[in-house]
């Protein structure tokens, strides 16, 4: 449907045009964008006592089944120990000075997030279930073990959300301002049980000022979004050892062209993407796992140690200035047209970007096959 959202989560036309192409892929561009499209082809790992996280999704068989609006509800108190106001975070420095990527556990470097290290712990049970969605509007409020049957509108500063699930959105856009720091440690988006797919092109996770640490996304269409930096509050985003998988269900490339993506700037603040596994593998119309373009008023970021597949290119990266890309890994095979579309004038430190052959069920590199030296 060449439509991508606003910040808030409307969608608007995307800014580029439509060129024939071959069956195996189309290519559509503007004035320092293009959009590829091909047919089928410092918080730890771990927390407390070091539990690995995750149940496995539902099953790839599984059909989809619509689910009903359900009602919705409103969160007022803390529901646990309240976080402290405080400052907005402030905007990550380079790798050289950051925390190494991958704070411990099963997932830490050399490996890389999988499935099963991101999101609730592994024989999670939910402690809360809210059967519609839910709107978080005390100051200071932290949930933790909730299942959301909807989706969560964070309209105060200072939440945490940890050990849950949601089956919608999370978003912390309202109006015209962002709610933050907003924090969330072990939270994943899926889809509810026996629906494989979704049809919903909406972002899971989003939109400034926010921490997402050992998240999961799964079978979405779109993974996170950053946007929103002209609007107040609208602070720095840091995301790093989650596991994000994106799907879009048979036939849809075909009829609406969602053009997925991992991560998507769109107006997007500073963003540090440390240590995330982006899977697109099984998205037929994609644009990229990382997809930061230029002429869409991004603040670039730092990204480091992220290993990638899929997408038209895996890593676009254009907008803003880009202070550290370094580390990152593209599955061999994956991505329609090469690894990277990159400006080089926007990135300072490049080194140690490669691509690789990989083993999904260890998330450990089997072979660097080629340096990426577009900028070296």
């Amino acid at each position: 449907m060449n439509q991508q959202q606003t910040p808030g989560g409307h969608r608007r036309r995307r800014p580029w045009i439509a060129i024939a192409a071959t069956a195996a892929a189309v290519v559509a561009a503007t004035a320092g964008a293009a959009v590829y499209r091909f047919a089928p082809g410092a918080e730890p790992a771990t927390t407390g006592a070091g539990e690995p996280a995750g149940p496995p999704a539902a099953s790839a068989g599984a059909p989809s089944v619509p689910v009903p609006a359900p009602p919705s509800m409103s969160l007022g108190p803390a529901t646990t120990a309240s976080a402290s106001a405080g400052a907005k975070a402030s905007a990550s420095p380079s790798r050289s000075t950051a925390r190494p990527a991958g704070g411990g556990g099963s997932c830490a470097l050399p490996a890389y997030p999988t499935e099963s290290c991101a999101g609730v712990p592994a024989g999670w049970a939910p402690k809360k279930t809210v059967e519609g969605d839910l709107k978080i509007s005390k100051a200071g409020t932290t949930i933790e073990n909730y299942l959301v049957k909807g989706s969560i509108t964070v309209q105060a500063d200072n939440v945490t959300i940890r050990n849950s699930r949601v089956y919608g959105q999370i978003n912390n856009f309202v109006g015209d301002r962002i709610y933050g720091p907003l924090t969330m440690i072990g939270l994943e988006a899926v889809n509810p049980p026996g629906q494989e797919f979704t049809t919903n092109g909406e972002f899971a996770i989003g939109t400034a000022d926010f921490t997402c640490r050992r998240c999961k996304v799964i079978n979405r269409i779109e993974g996170f979004r950053a946007g929103g930096s002209s609007s107040a509050g609208a602070g720095p985003i840091v995301i790093e050892d989650s596991f994000v998988q994106l799907a879009v269900p048979p036939g849809l490339c075909a009829s609406e062209d969602p053009h997925g993506d991992g991560v998507q700037g769109y107006g997007g603040p500073h963003i540090t993407l440390r240590h995330n596994t982006i899977d697109q593998r099984q998205d037929d119309c994609p644009t990229a796992p990382i997809f930061i373009p230029d002429g869409q008023g991004n603040n670039g970021g730092v990204v480091d140690d992220n290993l990638l597949a899929g997408g038209g290119y895996a890593l676009r990266l254009g907008g803003g200035q880009f202070s550290s890309v370094t580390g990152n890994k593209i599955v061999q095979g994956t991505a329609a047209y090469g690894p990277v579309e990159v400006t080089c004038s926007e990135i300072g430190e490049w080194g140690g970007n490669a691509v690789v052959t990989y083993d999904w069920a260890t998330g450990r590199i089997k072979k660097e096959t080629k340096k990426i030296t577009e900028c070296g």
